[in-house]
């Protein structure tokens, strides 16, 4: 669905692992493209978000560690 796209469900905080239960997709579309959920469950946030906060490839550690 082109309106939706990847948010925080929950404040997260930089070395965080992404998880199903503090990532989420929803409306409207100003963070990542659902598609790239799978690819980024078990990576780190780079930086601190809090809930609701569109989660962008900026946001997220291009690795695991």
């Amino acid at each position: 669905d082109l309106s939706r796209s990847l948010y925080v469900a929950e404040d997260v905080k930089e070395g965080e692992l992404i998880t199903e239960k503090n990532g989420r997709s929803g409306r409207p579309g100003f963070g990542l493209h659902p598609k790239y959920y799978n690819e980024i469950l078990g990576k780190r946030f780079r930086i601190d978000l809090t809930k609701g906060e569109p989660v962008t490839f900026e946001s997220i550690s291009s690795n695991n560690s």
